[in-house]
């Protein structure tokens, strides 16, 4: 009689694990994409923040002229423009290396999203317990500068440069790993070209926060 009811207990028990794995097993396989969209969502938003409030806070107060030297004729037409390579450098690696030590402190402190956001439903995205959601630098922090020149009007060109950063972060949930590319473009200042613009100027073409300057007969290209 007691060796049939302690069966009975084992098969309740060994009915109940089941259930609970089996349960686990679903959860997993149905929230872990929603988990991962959030996780990645969240990442990409509290990167490209810290990407802009930095690039902001070193171009603040930084003019046109200040990275960019003009060169005029004797009937005041430019002739020649080039970057700076020297001050636009700087600005790159302080901005990279202001970058890497925000993303490092974001790692320390990660950020948490309540469980409900996870299922998508505007009615519980602000209820359930926090999930809570690690980031770890991935890669360095790359910044190219890149310029282009658009038309502004009648004999007008609008002259504008920008500052491209890229970095790789890892998301880490609950089980779960992945990767997450960043890629923020920050306009860093511009210009209005009156007159013809001239034929030659030295290009942009930075790697990596280093500026290696070409000529480029067309400056629409």
């Amino acid at each position: 009689m007691w060796r049939r009811k302690r069966r009975k207990i084992w098969i309740y028990f060994l009915f109940i694990s089941l259930m609970l794995c089996g349960m686990f097993a679903y959860l997993e396989v149905t929230l872990r994409p929603a988990i991962i969209k959030v996780a990645e969502a969240k990442t990409q938003l509290e990167a490209t923040r810290i990407v802009n409030e930095a690039v902001y806070r070193n171009i603040s107060g930084i003019n046109y002229r200040d990275i960019m030297e003009i060169h005029k004729d004797n009937d005041n037409r430019i002739v020649l423009m080039m970057p700076d390579t020297v001050k636009i450098n700087q600005l790159a690696t302080r901005t990279s290396l202001e970058i890497e030590k925000e993303l490092d402190e974001l790692e320390t402190q990660g950020f948490s999203v309540p469980l409900g956001l996870i299922t998508g439903s505007a009615l519980f995205s602000n209820t359930g317990p926090p999930v809570k959601i690690g980031i770890i630098p991935a890669g360095i922090v790359n910044i190219d500068i890149n310029d282009e020149f658009v038309e502004a009007g009648i004999n007008q060109t609008k002259h504008r440069i920008y500052l491209n950063v890229k970095t790789k972060l890892q998301v880490v949930v609950p089980l779960f790993k992945s990767n997450v590319d960043v890629a923020v473009q920050v306009p860093v200042t511009e210009s209005i070209i009156v007159g013809p613009v001239p034929e030659w100027y030295m290009k942009f073409n930075s790697q990596g926060g280093s500026s290696f300057p070409d000529i480029n007969p067309n400056i629409f290209n």
